[in-house]
C-alpha cells in the first residue's frame, strides 16, 4: 500500500465532513459495549465461564477507550489517535474475549464481522483493508501462543459435546441477535441512505435534463433572431459599396468590404452555437443521398474566400486525376465539418502560410484532409481542442481569437455522420486534421426538428 493512500486515507476520515459517520460508530461502540457487558452478566449468572472477571475487564477497557474517543469528538482535539486507538481496542479486546471463550472454538469468533461491517460503512477501503489484516494477524498470534503453550487452553461456554443448558442457550440467543442485528442495522441504515441519494440523484438528473432543454430552445431562438440583423449588416454594406447612397471611394468600398466580412464571421459563430446545440442535443436531422466528394471539396474552397479575407496565405486544392468514388452521406453538414476546418486552418496559420484542403481515395471511403503550416498543436491538447469553449495552448492567449467552438461542432457532426477524424501535428510545421468519410452510410438518423435550419452560404447550396 502507497504512503500517498494511507495520507489520503486518513485525511478523510478527519475531513470534517465524515464526522458524522465517526459519532455514528462513537454511539454504536457503547450499543456494542452494553450488549457485550449484557452478554457477559449472563454467562456469570449462568455459571457458562470461569472468567467472569476478565469478560468484565475487556468491557471496562472497551467503555473506557470507547468514551475517549467521544470526548475527543466533543473538544474537537486528538480525535484520529482515540479513534485509531478505539478501533485498535475492538479488535485487541475481542480476540480476547475471543480466547476466554475457547480460543479457535470460541462461538464469538464471528463478532469479527461486526468490527469489519462497521468499519466498512463507516471509513473507507484502505482503513477496512488494515483492520481486517490486523484481525487477522491478533487470531494468528493467539493461535500460536496457545499452540507454543505460552497461553493454556479455555473452556467452550456451554461445555461443548454435552447438551446445551436453559442459560446457555438463552445467552447463545442474545450473542446471536447481537452478531447479526448489528451489521444488519448498519446495513439497513445505509440503503436507506443510498435510496435517499438516488432519489435526490434522480431529481437531480431531471432537472438538468429540462434545464438542458430549455438552454437548447433559448440558444435556437436568439442565434435566430441575431441573424436577421447580421443580414442587414451584411446588405447595408453591398448597398453603400453599391454607391446607392453617393459617390464612394476606394477606401469606403475596402471598408464595407471589411464590415461584410466581419458580419460573415459572426454569422458563422452564430451558427456553430446553434448547431453545436442541436448536435449535443441529438437534434440534428440528416438528409443522405449521393455526395460527389471532388465538386463539393471545390465548392466549399470556392465560396470560403471570405475567411481568409485579407489575410496574405494560400488557399490551395489538390484533386486526384482519377474519379474520387461517390460516398453516401449528408451533403450539407459534411460540407460544414470542412468549412470549420479550413477555418481553423486559416485562423492559426500566419501570413505567408499555407492551407491545403485535399481528398483521396481509400478502402471502402473517402478521405478528405485540411493541411496548415501554422503553429501546431501539442501532444497534450489534441483531445481537449475538440470540447466546446477549449482551445490549445497557443489558442486565444497568443491572439488568435474565437470561442473553441469549431472543432467541437466538428466532432459532434463527424459523429453524426460516421465519420473518423484524426490528427497529426508538429509545434512550429503545421497540422492536418483528416476526415474520414465511408462510402456505405452507417451514420444515424433523426427525426426534421422545428428550429430553423442553418445557413452556411449561397455558394454551398444550403437552404
Amino acid at each position: 500500500m502507497k504512503p500517498s493512500s494511507l495520507s489520503a486515507a486518513i485525511a478523510e476520515m478527519a475531513a470534517p465532513a465524515n464526522r458524522p459517520k465517526l459519532w455514528y460508530g462513537i454511539w454504536s461502540g457503547f450499543a456494542v459495549a452494553v450488549g457485550v457487558a449484557v452478554l457477559a452478566a449472563a454467562a456469570a449468572f449462568f455459571g457458562l465461564t470461569p472468567w467472569t472477571w476478565a469478560y468484565r475487564t475487556l468491557v471496562a477497557v472497551k467503555l473506557l477507550t470507547n468514551s475517549l474517543a467521544w470526548l475527543a469528538l466533543t473538544r474537537d482535539r486528538g480525535i484520529l489517535w482515540t479513534q485509531a486507538l478505539n478501533t485498535v481496542a475492538d479488535v485487541v479486546l475481542l480476540t480476547a474475549a475471543i480466547y476466554f471463550t475457547g480460543g479457535p472454538y470460541s462461538p464469538l469468533l464471528s463478532a469479527y464481522v461486526i468490527v469489519v461491517t462497521v468499519l466498512a460503512l463507516l471509513s473507507n477501503l484502505t482503513i477496512t483493508i488494515l483492520m481486517a489484516s490486523l484481525i487477522v494477524l491478533s487470531f494468528a498470534v493467539m493461535l500460536v501462543l496457545m499452540v507454543a503453550g505460552v497461553l493454556p487452553p479455555t473452556p467452550v461456554p456451554g461445555a461443548p459435546g454435552q447438551e446445551p443448558s436453559i442459560g446457555y442457550s438463552v445467552t447463545a440467543i442474545a450473542y446471536a441477535a447481537l452478531v447479526v442485528g448489528v451489521p444488519g442495522f448498519f446495513a439497513a441504515a445505509t440503503l436507506q441512505q443510498l435510496r435517499r441519494k438516488e432519489a435526490d440523484l434522480e431529481k437531480r438528473t431531471r432537472q438538468l435534463i429540462e434545464a438542458a432543454t430549455q438552454r437548447s430552445q433559448f440558444v435556437a431562438s436568439m442565434t435566430h433572431e441575431l441573424r436577421t440583423p447580421i443580414h442587414g449588416v451584411q446588405g447595408l454594406a453591398d448597398v453603400i459599396a453599391a454607391g446607392v447612397y453617393g459617390p464612394v471611394t476606394d477606401k469606403q468600398k475596402e471598408a464595407c468590404a471589411s464590415i461584410k466580412r466581419s458580419a460573415q464571421s459572426l454569422l458563422q459563430l452564430v451558427d456553430d452555437v446553434l448547431q453545436l446545440s442541436r448536435a449535443e442535443a441529438g437534434k440534428i436531422d440528416t438528409r443522405t443521398g449521393a455526395v460527389d466528394v471532388a465538386a463539393l471539396v471545390e465548392r466549399v474552397a470556392a465560396s470560403t474566400s471570405w475567411i481568409v479575407g485579407t489575410k496574405k496565405l494560400q488557399l490551395q486544392v489538390e484533386l486526384p486525376e482519377e474519379d474520387l468514388p461517390v460516398v453516401v452521406s449528408d451533403e450539407r453538414w459534411l460540407a460544414h465539418v470542412l468549412v470549420n476546418l479550413i477555418a481553423n486552418a486559416v485562423k492559426f496559420t500566419p501570413e505567408g502560410g499555407l492551407v491545403t484542403v485535399r481528398a483521396r481515395a481509400a478502402q471502402d471511403a473517402v478521405i478528405l484532409e485540411v493541411e496548415d503550416t501554422g503553429i501546431g498543436i501539442p501532444p497534450e491538447d489534441r483531445e481537449r481542442i475538440f470540447e466546446p469553449f477549449r482551445q490549445g495552448e497557443h489558442g486565444d492567449t497568443k491572439g488568435y481569437g474565437g470561442v473553441g467552438l469549431g472543432l467541437a461542432l466538428v466532432m459532434q457532426l463527424s459523429q453524426l455522420l460516421a465519420c473518423e477524424i484524426e490528427l497529426d501535428s508538429t509545434i512550429g510545421k503545421g497540422s492536418t486534421f483528416r476526415v474520414i468519410v465511408p462510402q456505405i452510410w452507417r451514420g444515424r438518423t433523426t427525426g426534421v426538428i422545428d428550429v430553423p435550419q442553418i445557413e452556411l452560404s449561397p455558394e454551398l447550396g444550403a437552404e
